[in-house]
């Protein structure tokens, strides 16, 4: 109904409008005046309002039309008010909580993504990768979405390039590429930014042969469904591509064709990013005097005025001006630097003072409070005192009598607690040698041997550039998967998201890399807190890997369910699989080596451990109660 044209078409909002007019259905009117807020929310704010105040008349008679308008109030906040913004798609949450259908878990996806996204504007990325993860790609999957499953991917891909974990983001790019390709109906804008932002991950990570590949898949998609914006992407990367293997010709004419197709974009900032790269190609060829014109026509009207880039353009500025001999221009652009740079230095001083002074401002109010209670507790020990004393005294001779019997216990149980304390510290020992030799080896093999395959690959790689023979190009790949393998192990031996990132996400990448076509791994996880030591996220992590290692190993099961709850200094872990199921009673009183490790680990942290078998093929299950204390 709301699909016929497209929102870039100016009969767009005419048939919105006329819609609103003629429909008999009261929820269908509204729908089409958000859609019209929606419209006019860039363009003309007052319409825009308007529409969505025409929208809100019907919401009170329709509870669902009472969370889409939510929804909506929360997009003529985004760029406008980011609080309101906010609490309005957490209205909206809720509100939509309360359906079951497809589209209520598709705006709820919706809610929480765009939620995440003014996080980002926080510089809170962590926040938004838990969101992403936990909310939007679970309910995208209950909406049976595969578009924004697909671009929920594609987000997480965009953070871990910007955060330099380029493997992280090929993974993620990856996967989102496999879904559009996969839809009936391709998505084709979603999938040609993802081609790009592949090819642009290549590049940094020196796959340039997959670079080139992916460029291809997207140019051949351009041809098809040409877009002015995609395609002054397209040759931006395939610029930098053509620079990467110093064909600088090459490089700028592709830079230049961008240009001209950027040139036709309401959006300067594409024109400056092809500028910009350009400048970097003609200062890499030693052009400097074209370098030197470019930078400065971009410092004559930048799209984006923000001061790091500015440093960057006036300290290359100065190094140009000195190739060029031209000392005196040099001296004075190296000025202009250092003033910014100094500002930007008083700048983050002041905002350093200004942290200080609220976490003294806190700490004088944690004091204050503190205060209190050790008075209100003093008051109450005192009244504890006068009952206990009273109480003492009516119970003096049954105490005499306690301690005579505590000290018979106590001293036929000392030994044993001995003994069992001895167990423990022996076995807290060799975990913690275990984990060291683990990081030891880990490190040795990520910066030893992988620093080897990457220099013989960099070597490599320049005989693929010279002699392009498919021998040469196998030989790339094969070294690739090693290097991948070689990292895949460093990763199992010492895991690099639990270290950066936090636990939660470390088992949930760990429950990923397990599932297959042969088992599917279903994890739920509540109310996990990143304030649990780390020895101690390690301990868990390492009991979880070896659970699921075991059922991939020797259960023969295709579907697990794992689920880690916490609940103050308690951890729980349950796992239960449908495979053909054992008995470790009836093994001789043997036990493998992975479940030693696991019973050692659930000591080291003062815990329980229950398997409950399901003899003649129907499955294990495992449960386990850990102490998480700091």
């Amino acid at each position: 109904m709301f699909g016929q044209l497209q929102v870039s078409d100016k009969r767009y909002p005419d048939s919105l409008l006329q819609l609103t007019k003629n429909t008999p259905s009261d929820s269908i009117r509204a729908r089409a005046f958000f859609r019209l807020s929606g419209y006019w929310s860039d363009i003309d704010t007052a319409k825009a309002k308007k529409y969505l105040i025409e929208g809100a008349k019907y919401e009170s008679k329709y509870p669902y039309l009472k969370a889409v308008y939510y929804f909506n109030l929360a997009g003529y906040y985004y760029l406008r008010n980011t609080k309101k913004s906010e609490a309005n798609y957490m209205k909206a949450e809720k509100e939509f909580s309360k359906f079951n259908s497809k589209e209520a878990f598709l705006f709820r996806a919706k809610s929480w993504s765009n939620y995440a996204n003014l996080q980002q504007k926080k510089d809170n990325e962590l926040l938004m990768i838990d969101i992403l993860v936990n909310k939007s790609i679970p309910l995208a999957k209950q909406a049976a979405n595969n578009d924004y499953l697909g671009k929920y991917h594609y987000d997480l891909g965009l953070i871990f390039f910007n955060k330099l974990q380029y493997d992280k983001a090929e993974k993620y790019f990856l996967f989102a590429i496999s879904i559009f390709e996969q839809a009936k109906i391709r998505e084709t804008t979603l999938l040609i930014k993802t081609y790009l932002s592949l090819g642009k991950t290549y590049l940094r990570i020196n796959k340039l042969i997959k670079a080139k590949k992916i460029l291809s898949k997207a140019q051949r998609l351009l041809r098809t469904d040409a877009n002015p914006e995609h395609e002054a992407e397209y040759y931006l990367v395939e610029g930098c591509y053509y620079q990467n293997v110093k064909e600088y010709n090459n490089a700028l004419k592709s830079i230049n064709h961008g240009l001209k197709i950027a040139m036709q974009l309401m959006d300067p900032y594409p024109q400056e990013k092809l500028n910009f790269q350009k400048y970097k190609i003609l200062m890499e060829k030693g052009d400097y005097k074209k370098a030197i014109h470019i930078i400065e026509n971009i410092l004559k009207k930048p799209a984006i005025n923000f001061s790091v880039n500015m440093l960057s353009y006036y300290q290359d500025l100065s190094f140009l001006y000195d190739k060029l001999g031209n000392q005196k221009i040099a001296y004075d652009w190296l000025k202009k630097y250092t003033v910014l740079n100094d500002s930007l230095n008083k700048q983050d001083v002041l905002r350093k003072i200004n942290q200080l002074e609220i976490k003294f401002k806190t700490v004088e109010n944690q004091k204050k409070i503190a205060e209190l209670n050790t008075a209100n507790q003093k008051a109450n020990l005192s009244a504890k005192n006068s009952r206990l004393l009273n109480w003492l005294l009516g119970t003096t001779i049954l105490f005499i009598l306690s301690i005579l019997f505590f000290g018979i216990y106590y001293y036929r149980n000392q030994k044993k607690q001995a003994a069992q304390t001895e167990a423990i510290r022996l076995s807290q020992a060799m975990i913690t040698g275990q984990e060291t030799e683990r990081y030891r080896i880990a490190r040795e093999l990520h910066d030893g041997l992988g620093n080897i395959l990457a220099v013989v690959k960099f070597n490599l790689g320049g005989l693929v550039i010279e002699n392009q023979t498919e021998e040469l190009q196998d030989v790339t790949q094969q070294l690739d998967l090693s290097i991948n393998e070689l990292r895949r192990i460093a990763h199992d031996m010492m895991p690099e998201m639990l270290i950066s990132i936090g636990l939660e996400a470390a088992l949930k990448d760990l429950c990923e890399s397990l599932t297959s076509h042969k088992l599917t791994v279903d994890y739920h996880f509540i109310k996990i807190e990143n304030a649990i030591p780390q020895q101690t996220q390690l301990a868990i992590y390492r009991i979880v890997q070896e659970l699921l290692t075991n059922v991939v190993k020797h259960a023969q099961a295709t579907n697990v369910f794992l689920q880690c709850t916490q609940h103050k200094g308690i951890f729980f872990i349950s796992l239960e699989d449908d495979g053909k199921g054992f008995d470790p009673h009836l093994q001789g009183g043997k036990t493998g080596i992975g479940l030693n490790n696991i019973k050692s680990r659930v000591a080291y942290l003062n815990g329980k451990i229950d398997i409950t078998p399901r003899i003649n093929g129907s499955g294990t299950s495992i449960n386990i109660e850990l102490n998480v204390k700091a």
